[in-house]
Formats: C-alpha cells, sequence, structure tokens
C-alpha cells in the first residue's frame, strides 16, 4: 500500500506536527479503502471520504455534515456513493490498512499475546435481514445488535488492533474466530498466547483458539463440579473437562485464584475465579490472573472507537460495517501517530504524551480544520420576529 505522507512522518518528522497534516494523514489512510462510485458523477472518493472522516470526527451523521458545510455535496450523492462499496474487498482493505499501520510500530522479532474479543454495537431500527442481527442483554433500550469479533495486541502501552470481523446471525463463535485467527496469521510474528473472555469457553472454540497459540481465559460456573471447585478458600491447580463424551471436548489445566477485595471498586470480600490455563501449568494462579488481566485494555480501546464512528440510520450492514472499519482505522492511526513522532525516546521505553489525547487534541484538531475547508456554517437565517405577542411574559 502507498502511504507517502504517512511514511514521510513516520520515518522523519519535523519539529512540529499540525493539525492539516492529521487531518491529510487520516484522509490519505481511508482513501485506501476501495469505493467504486458512480460512472460520470463529479465526486471523487476524496470529496466523500472527506465527509465521512467529519462525520466520524465529530460522532455525527453524513447528513448532519451536508446539511451544516457550504463546501460539500448532497446527503443523496454521497449515500449513493457509500451504496457501492463492496463488502468483502472493503473489509479485506481495512484489515490490511489496520495491519500496515500496527506492523509499522511492532517490533517484529518478538512473540506476542494476543487479544480476541466479541464486541456488540446497539442497533435501532429495521435490519435488511434477520440474518445480520445478534442478541444481547438489554441495552440503549434495544436487544439487537450488530457483533463483530475483533484481535487485539498490547504493544507500546496501548491495544493495537490487528483485525476486525462481523459476526452475522448465523455464525457460530468457533467460526468468527477462526477467520480472525486467520488474519492474524498474516502478521510477521508469532503468537505464544491467546486471551479471551468467557465466550471462549465453548468446546469448539477452545479448539479453533488452540490450533494458533495456548488460550487463557475465564471458566464459566454453571457445572456442578467446576462449582464445587471453585468454593475454595486459597488458590490451587488443578484440572476441569468441557463436553464430556462429545465431539468437542477438552481437558484443561485450571488456575483457581482466590483474592480478597479490600473496598476495590466498591467491592469487599473473598473472590474467585477459575481460569483455562493452557500453557501456564507451571505458573501460580496468581500469575495466571496477572497474565489474563493484560486484555483489560480493550475495554479503553472500544470506547475510544466508539469516539470516532459516524452515526447513521442506514439499513445497509456494509455501510455500517465501514463506518464500524473507520473507528479502528482512525484510533489505530493515533496511536501509531502518538507513540512514533511524539513519545519522547527514554531509557525504557517511550514516554507517551499526555497531553495529545484522541478526543480534545487528535479528533477535535481534525474536526476543526475540515469544517474549515468544508466551509461549516456558523450563523444560521432566523425568522426575524422571534415569539409571538404574549409569549414574552416569564421574561421579566
Amino acid at each position: 500500500m502507498n502511504v507517502p505522507l504517512l511514511k514521510e512522518v513516520l520515518t522523519d518528522p519535523d519539529e512540529f506536527i499540525s493539525n492539516a497534516q492529521l487531518k491529510s494523514l487520516a484522509l490519505e489512510v481511508l482513501e485506501l479503502v476501495p469505493m467504486p462510485g458512480i460512472e460520470g458523477s463529479p465526486l471523487d472518493s476524496g470529496d466523500i471520504m472527506e465527509v465521512i472522516l467529519r462525520a466520524a470526527v465529530g460522532t455525527t451523521s453524513v447528513n448532519g455534515v451536508t446539511t451544516n458545510t457550504e463546501e460539500t455535496p448532497n446527503r443523496e450523492p454521497v449515500m449513493n456513493w457509500l451504496h457501492t462499496l463492496a463488502k468483502e474487498p472493503m473489509l479485506d482493505a481495512i484489515n490490511d490498512i489496520l495491519a500496515l499501520l500496527a506492523v509499522s510500530v511492532l517490533d517484529r522479532s518478538r512473540s506476542r499475546t494476543v487479544c480476541i474479543d466479541f464486541m456488540d454495537n446497539p442497533f435501532h431500527g429495521t435490519p435488511e435481514s434477520d440474518d445480520e442481527i445478534r442478541r444481547m442483554a438489554a441495552r440503549d433500550g434495544t436487544t439487537q445488535c450488530h457483533r463483530y469479533c475483533t484481535a487485539f495486541v498490547i504493544a507500546q502501552g496501548k491495544p493495537l488492533t490487528l483485525a476486525v470481523e462481523p459476526v452475522d446471525g448465523e455464525d457460530s463463535k468457533a467460526d468468527a474466530v477462526e477467520r480472525v485467527l486467520a488474519r492474524v496469521a498474516v502478521y510477521p510474528f508469532d503468537v505464544d498466547q491467546l486471551l479471551m473472555d468467557r465466550a471462549a469457553y465453548v468446546g469448539e472454540v477452545i479448539g479453533v483458539l488452540r490450533a494458533v497459540a495456548p488460550p487463557v481465559f475465564p471458566v464459566k460456573t454453571g457445572k456442578a463440579s467446576l462449582r464445587e471447585k471453585l468454593a475454595a478458600t486459597a488458590s490451587y491447580m488443578t484440572e476441569e473437562t468441557i463436553c464430556e463424551d462429545k465431539e468437542h471436548e477438552q481437558t484443561f489445566p485450571l488456575a483457581v485464584s482466590v483474592t480478597y477485595q479490600n473496598g476495590d471498586r466498591g467491592k469487599s470480600g473473598v473472590k474467585t475465579t477459575g481460569y483455562a490455563a493452557y500453557g501456564l501449568e507451571d505458573r501460580t494462579p496468581q500469575q495466571v490472573a496477572t497474565i489474563y488481566d493484560k486484555r483489560s485494555q480493550i475495554e479503553k480501546s472500544y470506547e475510544k472507537f466508539r469516539e470516532a464512528r459516524a452515526l447513521t440510520t442506514t439499513s445497509s450492514t456494509t455501510i455500517r460495517l465501514f463506518y464500524v472499519g473507520v473507528g479502528f482505522l482512525i484510533e489505530q492511526l493515533w496511536l501509531v501517530v502518538q507513540w512514533a513522532v511524539l513519545a519522547r525516546p527514554r531509557r525504557g521505553g517511550r514516554a507517551l504524551p499526555v497531553e495529545f489525547t484522541f478526543s480534545d487534541a487528535f479528533l477535535h484538531g481534525i474536526e476543526r480544520v475540515l469544517d474549515d475547508e468544508l466551509g461549516w456554517k456558523n450563523k444560521h437565517r432566523t425568522n426575524g420576529k422571534g415569539l409571538p405577542p404574549g409569549y414574552e411574559h416569564g421574561l421579566g
């Protein structure tokens, strides 16, 4: 992929990086996503991507951008262009760009611990097909969601996104995890450990994970034999079997970690957690728990990603997936620029700049440049009359 601006900034930065440069870098990245467009249209993909970028950094909609700017096309031609996106080429491009950004700051000689997760985006409205919708616990007034399977690696003090895959209504967890791990397999580093949440506690999923690297994940407590083992008052290592006498039977090392919560996050008393600890049989339960805690940064990454996701009411799953991909790409670009050209070199690793925040510095900086370039409206016509006679009585 040809990214001359990005290469120049990352390898030979000036003393300062401007908001205009950040905006140009973001557009350069987004324009790598193939968009066929409409034959004979006076627009090009750059026109469309500017609107999308402004919608993303302002967490607003395409309609919100086109309505409030003077130098952009109307909503209809923008959406017509977006409907020309092809799902598979677009998804492949997003994952390729994520990989390009990630490997630019990863030491390729090191093996890595990879985190796998499922992310739910609440969905309101009527979907194109019931096959695209998954069910979740009620959130934001709905139980419908679009689900995505993601892979992360914790590097340079931040979670870098390695891959993202949509999970359709008929997909099994194992299918989604297998597709994501296939994308991770192209990276130029070895995977020495996989971390996942309780969604991994399915025999078929465990098998998919083990085919790549030893997985570590917390277990569910529904089984009687497991509840008995978790009733311990001291930490210890043992074994447990899932899917006994079935196709996907798995016997795994079980780390029972017993800790005492002394008012942590408002909780107190004994906390017992069981972890499937493949490859960690020689570790203590506390060491297993410490290794698993590395994946806690994923939730922070999701919070950042949602700050750069354009809003939409479209029923097109392809466009929705594209907006999700844009959010991950923008966040990844911020992480790379932050570590590569703003963090201060020092012994023991670079010192990340606390002032280069994702929302206030990076997104808002790009937003201000785009507002100037797109002619964001700063005044609106009034009716010239105000309140009708008699309505102003409460104003004193």
